[in-house]
């Protein structure tokens, strides 16, 4: 890779908008491992520090060149924004602050103090809600008056503003306890249940519109294969979500005890059945993905981070469920899942560092 001003110009052009990917599917590990922590003695808490801090360090070089993208290339940002493909991915970054807050609030126990910790979690959430609701306007904005949009574009990375929009209330909701009684406790528990309501919505709408194009129009080429693993993030998202808001539902609409019971039953039931269609997906992704790797060998592309967050995000719904039902049976397929996504991201990461070495992966094609 050239050290050259004209090559660091071309590093920064050629910046994709999905790097922020990798930090999502490291950091989702820190929370792989705390669900499962008790399975995984005594590698746990070194587990999650190394992958937080690892997280973290990816998230500052990545930013970098990011904002300096704006600045300097903001025709080329111009031209992302309006790609069918690429402009999906710009929400990789705020979600990155969410995945981040969350990996922090698993991990920070074991170095940070209650007082230290929320507020940073706070600002996170703020920031990373901020630019969520920002990209996901923008985004929509410019499909509505874009004419004459090719089908066979069309590919799950779509469902990158919903997913978006759904990660939030897993941190705000943990926020609204942590602050509750107060103004920001009520505005993080309100804001959560907005964003739900958006990303639930946006994701049926996203997920037919892609599944019909799944259906009667050839497959997207070998590079976005990866994208069609983003389909099991959604609901194993809300499976999550199902289970760990009960507690923040009865607090704020002040439930009889009979009503919280009732409604622990239900968001148990809810969360099982929003896993089984995130488990079903997660088949339906390997399936499809080694039937088009012998169609057409899969290159190496920065899409294969696509590989690492959403399974990582069904690794952690299988641990909620685990934790609620406590059924062995997602205990095994947890603790299975687990190891995979450790092979994967290892496998992923090391060809990104290959790539970054060579620089091949700072051409447009990446």
């Amino acid at each position: 890779m050239t050290n050259t001003p004209a090559g660091q110009s071309g590093l920064i052009r050629n910046f994709a908008p999905g790097w922020f990917a990798s930090v999502m599917g490291t950091a989702v590990f820190v929370v792989d491992v705390f669900v499962f922590r008790n399975s995984l003695l005594p590698f746990a808490n070194f587990l999650q520090l190394f992958f937080l801090g690892l997280a973290t360090v990816m998230f500052v070089l990545i930013l970098i060149p990011w904002i300096l993208r704006w600045i300097l290339h903001f025709d080329a940002v111009c031209a992302d924004l309006n790609h069918p493909v690429s402009a999906s991915f710009f929400p990789t970054m705020p979600i990155s602050l969410i995945i981040l807050g969350i990996a922090l609030e698993k991990a920070a126990p074991l170095f940070l103090s209650d007082a230290v910790l929320y507020p940073i979690l706070q600002t996170l959430w703020i920031l990373g809600t901020l630019g969520i609701g920002i990209f996901s306007l923008v985004l929509l904005n410019i499909y509505f008056h874009r004419q004459n949009l090719d089908w066979k574009v069309g590919n799950l990375g779509w469902l990158i503003p919903p997913v978006s929009a759904l990660i939030m209330p897993v941190l705000g909701n943990s926020l609204s306890l942590a602050y509750a009684g107060t103004l920001m406790g009520t505005i993080n528990f309100i804001a959560s249940l907005i964003f739900l309501g958006i990303g639930g919505i946006l994701f049926l709408f996203v997920m037919t519109t892609v599944f019909s194009r799944y259906m009667f129009h050839e497959l997207p080429p070998s590079h976005l294969a990866p994208t069609i693993w983003i389909g099991i993030a959604p609901t194993a998202i809300l499976a999550i979500i199902a289970i760990k808001m009960t507690q923040p539902l009865a607090l704020f609409f002040i439930a009889p005890e009979a009503a919280v019971q009732t409604i622990g039953i239900l968001a148990k039931a809810a969360g099982v059945s929003l896993w089984g269609f995130a488990f079903f997906w997660l088949l339906l992704a390997i399936i499809a993905t080694l039937s088009q790797h012998r169609k057409a060998r899969l290159s190496f592309a920065m899409s294969w981070w696509a590989f690492t967050f959403p399974f990582g995000a069904f690794v952690v719904s299988t641990g909620v469920v685990f934790q609620a039902t406590q059924a062995a049976f997602f205990q095994w397929i947890g603790l299975a899942s687990l190891a995979a996504f450790l092979v994967i991201w290892a496998m992923v990461a090391v060809h990104t560092v290959q790539g970054i070495i060579s620089g091949e992966i700072f051409t447009p094609a990446h």
